[in-house]
């Protein structure tokens, strides 16, 4: 392989041929031989977009791995970074305490950054929005369609610009599933955050409060608390990606809500993702919504 220079925000590195470490240990491949070609990391980038929620971010997620090793963002442990991690391991980007081998890592930048030229094909829109369900563990069996949680995962996953996302009551269970999605999307995508939220009371409202400044660690997000007259209150459940795709129904983004709970909800079509965020400027507004709680 030629020399050649790969720019990426804050890293500049100058490949060569690579030589294989003695102090790596390097997985080998069905075949028995060590997983160093290129092409050996194709996979493994598509799984990093998968990850992070998009090419480009694969991109830059590569490139904090050069510098940093595992530590830079594989935080959570949901399957896809175990998954992720296994693969760093198994490719030779990381060895097994985490730690980057930077031609190797090197290699996998470049990879990210030819995928990310490609243009990733669009999906056609469904003709008809897909009801989603969840009920109490062990009761009945729903396919992956059908699953409430997969739809409102499956939208945060696939932001590229904005997030709104609401509801009444929230709990840390269900904090810990959203953040394996929301917070790759506030730190590696930069998707804009809105937060619709209700003041809670007690040890509830300080826990909440805890989760939002988890969530502003990762990037900036916006918070708007509903200060409308009592007894109203926001009662939507939603999660809308892009102003274009998206979850309504009558579960709360809680651990219950997204798989406990006997809940319904509805994927959201652009018109309708559109008409929504409307209604909650409107809502904005009519001073029904603030920065801060009362």
């Amino acid at each position: 392989m030629s020399a050649h220079v790969v720019r990426v925000p804050n890293v500049e590195r100058r490949l060569r041929p690579k030589t294989t470490s003695p102090l790596l240990v390097v997985d080998r491949g069905k075949s028995g031989e060590p997983m160093n070609g290129i092409s050996d990391l194709v996979p493994l980038a598509e799984l990093l977009a998968l990850v992070t929620g998009g090419r480009s971010a694969a991109t830059e997620a590569a490139a904090k791995i050069m510098e940093h090793g595992e530590a830079t963002f594989l935080l959570a442990r949901d399957d896809l970074h175990i998954a992720a991690r296994h693969e760093l391991v198994r490719s030779g980007v990381i060895d097994t305490m985490g730690r980057p081998n930077l031609g190797r890592a090197s290699d996998l930048v470049s990879v990210c950054q030819v995928l990310a030229k490609i243009a990733t094909p669009v999906a056609s829109p469904l003709h008809e929005p897909r009801m989603v369900l969840s009920a109490p563990p062990g009761t009945i069996q729903l396919s992956d369609l059908e699953r409430l949680d997969a739809l409102v995962l499956d939208v945060i996953r696939r932001a590229t610009s904005s997030l709104v996302i609401g509801g009444p009551y929230w709990n840390d269970a269900g904090f810990e599933r959203l953040n394996d999605v929301l917070i790759p999307a506030i730190r590696f995508r930069n998707v804009d955050v809105t937060l619709f939220l209700n003041p809670l009371e007690g040890g509830y409202q300080a826990t909440l409060e805890n989760r939002v400044a988890e969530l502003q660690r990762a990037g900036p997000i916006r918070v708007r608390w509903f200060v409308g007259p009592q007894p109203t209150m926001l009662h939507a459940k939603f999660v809308i990606r892009d102003d274009e795709h998206g979850y309504l129904g009558t579960a709360n983004l809680t651990s219950w809500g997204m798989a406990g709970h006997i809940e319904a909800g509805v994927e959201l079509m652009p018109g309708q993702c559109r008409r929504f965020v409307g209604f909650l400027a409107q809502l904005e507004g009519a001073n029904l919504f603030a920065e801060r709680p009362l």
